[in-house]
């Protein structure tokens, strides 16, 4: 089970028992039955108040009602996004099992905590339940966090209706959920709706307590306690040992200011000393059974169980935690008391308390509370020794929100002076696609290993974990050729019992071949990777390794194949991990631009929109990159290309300036450059390359560009636009260079796209047989791939190629070109044909030459703010954008307006009238 995977207790999320001898609050339960249909409600009120049985009686009436409950017992550990997602899933699947099982495969695999897909997973499965849903969670003041409470904001609001969240806790709770208050859904008691009035004081003392007291005797303890559950249950508890009851009840006071008093000499010193040091022994567990509590009190099973009873007898404070009575912890109030006597009294005694609690839950299986138990103790070095134990096959089976939780709990100095601690971390912000940040933390470790007292082999093998992070970092910063370097540098010296360092490295260098255009040696080293990988038992790794093979045969033009690689790697993380998990999402968005290529667009969306807030946040650049161009395909082929690009724009805020010099930037370009000219915006086409760093009229670029896949994007840009302008000769002679080299690096796919721009570029200059030609040699390969949205994607020029291919195919000299494929292709080029019929094309429509229309329409949203003297500080608050995207629209708007500052482009937008047309 995953619950004990990621080591949670079942006991937090399970309903625990109801004391049958509780007050019946029907009153409070009238005001619970009309929140009912609310969307939230929320019981604020400090300790003592009778929340939880409050809480759980509403619970089994719901039952009763056939309304299933989900219920969450929160403590001061839970104050972490991924902890409280994990702990909320997993008392969502007590009540209903079959739902978050994509959330699920997602917290449990993900190198990044992937909050927003898991709350969207979540949502999604919560939006199935037919009939009332009902999500208790309880002491939620102890969830403090920006994040997890941005994340339970997130839920509350975006949850279905028929879902009722309950939420109580001491206090003001860290909730605004300003949205459901404004539309009214949200029910809210507080402290003075849960003090007991009277008749519900007599029916506590008088009729479960069997007190007889007078109605004067209730009433003044009912005024004096001001119906404080607590105060109403420490009285009870004296009163049944006192004869003069009512000059007790003269002096008790009531309220909290005097209860530790109280409870040391009216209550807890009444009791036996045995089972006085039992409680205060015990005072420290947040949960204990009859072997745990025995192991720290020196007591054989059955006598901590004996004591257990006792204590529940008494009625001192001791909670229940399962139907089974098998676990139990002491109320939050008694217990704060305990600790302080404890450390009154034999403060010498805690540490050691802290040892035998972390020895017995480490040897249950209970890691993360020993951790806990064990850094109480003042033990880090040895708790530092279960992290690093544990670390490296967590990393192999890619569990990085488990040892993640684990680091955290560490003191970060601890973490900076262990070699492995810090290892560890750098293999997580390395999966995390934190470069920067795996780069300080690889600092840290090269010099905490060059200072250790290990051995020289323990030295080694860190040697080793070193340089292989060292690759992956260099790698995920964009820069494959210096990666490629280290790697092959390093593989022939790897450790032969280190088959997981030598399946990441071969990994790594099989992606800067593919990154860098060279697929044999791709295929190579990933193949080596892989059965490194099988050595190791690495899920992950197999999934990589597979993944990286579907995108070298996805370059080379074998879309098939490649689609059955992705299969492969799917089915192992699925097998593995279920459905939905991190590792599918590495594949998935890819399938995703498989289905895009073959025209079936809905599983396409539906593959992007599942996988695509995972991809930006944890994945490959590559990722990323394929995930933005496909958005705004998807867009685009609904006719939406403002939105799509807008949907560009979004990505390249997200990242800044630096975009510019990754292939990610060089996505961004190409894709920009097309859609704009696909409407005919050469001026907007030409800014976005002349604002990339190339001179869009020599070609020339700003900057040292090698001759890598990410810089066929930048040149098959500029190619288009100068097409676009007519100048079909310097486009065709740029498109035959590139063709050579993608020719010799046998990366078939792009030579397609290039062949297919030289035939549109010739079409254009009215000498295009030799391009038509050569593009007909490749027409058969993308036949038996089914290529469809490379042509498609390029509208009326491209559906012009098809028909004029057509034609030609009906001539003897294509059959001497193609030979038996001749008839396959004629149908192909049919179906094209057909394909390009049903979108309707014709050719691109001219835009009058309005400098207002080739402005963007966020571009008019700038010049409207301009006009209204808004500064570039004030445009980047208003549009939430960065000063630097600011910085680029206005570069955008002068160029197209044709002057040279904020002030002449004011006087030209007024002169033009620009603020008033619209878009044609």
């Amino acid at each position: 089970m995953w619950q004990s995977d990621l080591n949670l207790i079942g006991t937090k999320y399970r309903l625990p028992p109801l004391n049958a001898a509780a007050v019946d609050r029907r009153r409070l339960h009238a005001l619970l039955a009309r929140a009912e249909g609310s969307r939230l409600t929320t019981i604020a009120a400090p300790a003592g108040f009778g929340k939880t049985t409050l809480l759980l009686q509403w619970a089994r009436r719901l039952e009763t009602e056939a309304v299933p409950v989900a219920w969450l017992s929160l403590d001061e550990d839970d104050d972490e996004v991924g902890r409280f997602l994990c702990y909320l899933i997993a008392a969502i699947q007590a009540a209903q099992p079959r739902l978050g099982k994509g959330a699920v495969s997602l917290l449990r695999s993900s190198p990044n905590l992937p909050v927003a897909p898991a709350l969207a997973s979540l949502v999604n499965d919560l939006s199935r339940i037919e009939g009332r849903f009902t999500v208790m969670l309880d002491d939620v003041h102890w969830l403090t966090q920006p994040a997890l409470l941005q994340a339970l904001e997130s839920l509350l609001t975006y949850a279905p209706a028929s879902v009722h969240f309950v939420l109580a806790g001491r206090g003001t709770l860290p909730l605004a959920a300003a949205r459901l208050k404004v539309r009214g859904q949200v029910t809210e008691l507080h402290e003075a709706d849960l003090r007991f009035d009277l008749d519900e004081t007599q029916e506590f003392l008088n009729t479960q307590r069997a007190l007889a007291l007078s109605s004067a005797d209730l009433v003044v303890l009912q005024h004096r306690t001001e119906g404080w559950a607590a105060g109403l249950q420490l009285a009870s508890l004296s009163l049944e040992r006192r004869v003069e009851r009512s000059a007790f009840i003269d002096s008790f006071s009531g309220t909290d200011r005097d209860i530790a008093d109280f409870l040391a000499s009216d209550v807890f010193t009444r009791q036996p000393r045995a089972l006085q040091d039992f409680m205060l022994r015990t005072a420290f567990l947040k949960r204990m059974n009859a072997d745990l509590a025995g192991a720290l009190a020196d007591l054989t099973s059955s006598e901590a169980a004996d004591m257990l009873k006792r204590i529940e007898r008494a009625g001192l404070f001791l909670v229940p935690l399962d139907s089974e009575e098998r676990w139990f912890r002491y109320h939050h109030l008694f217990s704060d008391f305990l600790r302080h006597q404890m450390v009154r009294r034999q403060p010498e005694a805690i540490p050691e308390l802290h040892l035998k609690a972390a020895a017995w839950l480490e040897a249950a299986g209970e890691t993360a509370d020993s951790i806990h138990h064990l850094l109480a103790a003042d033990a880090g070095e040895a708790a530092a020794d279960k992290v690093e134990a544990c670390a490296m096959d967590l990393i192999r089976q890619s569990h990085m929100l488990r040892l993640s939780d684990w680091l955290r709990r560490l003191p970060e100095a601890l973490v900076q002076r262990r070699p492995r601690l810090l290892l560890s971390l750098v293999w997580l912000q390395f999966q995390f696609n934190r470069p920067i940040e795996a780069a300080r933390a690889l600092r840290l470790a090269r010099r905490a290993i060059a200072h250790s007292a290990a051995d020289e082999a323990q030295r080694l093998q860190w040697q080793s974990e070193l340089r292989v992070l060292m690759c992956g970092v260099v790698s995920a910063s964009d820069r494959s050729a210096r990666a490629r370097a280290l790697a092959r540098r390093w593989i022939p010296d790897l450790p032969e019992d280190q088959p997981f360092l030598s399946g990441a490295l071969k990994n790594i260098l099989a992606y800067c071949e593919y990154s860098l255009g060279n697929l044999a040696a791709a295929r190579e080293a990933a193949h080596a990777g892989r059965r490194s990988h099988v050595r190791s038992q690495s899920l992950l790794g197999l999934v990589y390794a597979d993944l990286i093979l579907g995108l070298t045969e996805k370059a080379a033009g074998d879309l098939k194949e490649a689609g059955g690689l992705f299969t492969r790697a799917r089915s192992i993380a699925d097998e593995s991990l279920g459905a939905g998990s991190y590792a599918a999402a590495l594949v998935g968005v890819f399938q995703g631009e498989l289905h895009y290529e073959w025209n079936n667009l809905e599983v396409a969306a539906r593959s992007l929109d599942e996988y695509r807030d995972i991809v930006e946040e944890s994945a490959l650049m590559a990722h990323e990159t394929v995930a933005a161009v496909l958005g705004a395909r998807l867009e685009a082929a609904q006719g939406r290309i403002d939105a799509a690009l807008a949907s560009l724009d979004r990505v390249e805020r997200r990242h800044g300036t630096r975009v510019r010099h990754t292939r990610l930037g060089a996505g961004l370009l190409h894709e920009r450059v097309r859609l704009l000219l696909s409407r005919d915006d050469r001026m907007g086409a030409r800014l976005a390359i002349q604002n990339f760093g190339i001179d869009a009229d020599s070609g020339q670029f700003s900057r040292p560009v090698a001759p890598v896949p990410s810089s066929d994007l930048e040149r098959l840009a500029l190619a288009r636009l100068w097409i676009a302008e007519g100048r079909s000769g310097a486009a065709v002679a740029a498109l035959d260079s590139l063709a050579a080299r993608l020719v010799q690096q046998g990366r078939g796919r792009r030579l397609l796209q290039v062949r297919l721009l030289s035939a549109i570029a010739g079409l254009k200059a009215g000498s295009n047989d030799a391009a038509e030609r050569a593009l007909l040699a490749s027409i058969v390969e993308a036949r038996r791939q089914n290529l469809l949205r490379s042509f498609l994607d390029e509208g009326a020029p491209a559906a012009e190629v098809i028909e004029r291919l057509r034609r030609r195919c009906a001539s003897r000299a294509a059959a001497d070109l193609i030979g038996s494929e001749l008839e396959p292709v004629r149908r192909y080029l049919d179906r094209l044909a057909s394909a390009f019929g049903s979108q309707r094309l014709g050719p691109a429509r001219a835009r009058p030459d309005h400098p207002a229309l080739h402005l963007s329409q966020r571009e008019l949203e700038v010049v409207k703010l301009l006009c209204n003297g808004f500064s570039n500080h004030q445009l980047s608050r208003h549009l939430a954008i960065s000063p630097d995207t600011v910085k680029w629209h206005l570069k955008n708007i002068f160029g197209k307006l044709g002057v040279d500052n904020r002030s002449q482009a004011i006087v030209a937008a007024e002169r033009l009238g620009l603020i008033s047309i619209r878009e044609q």
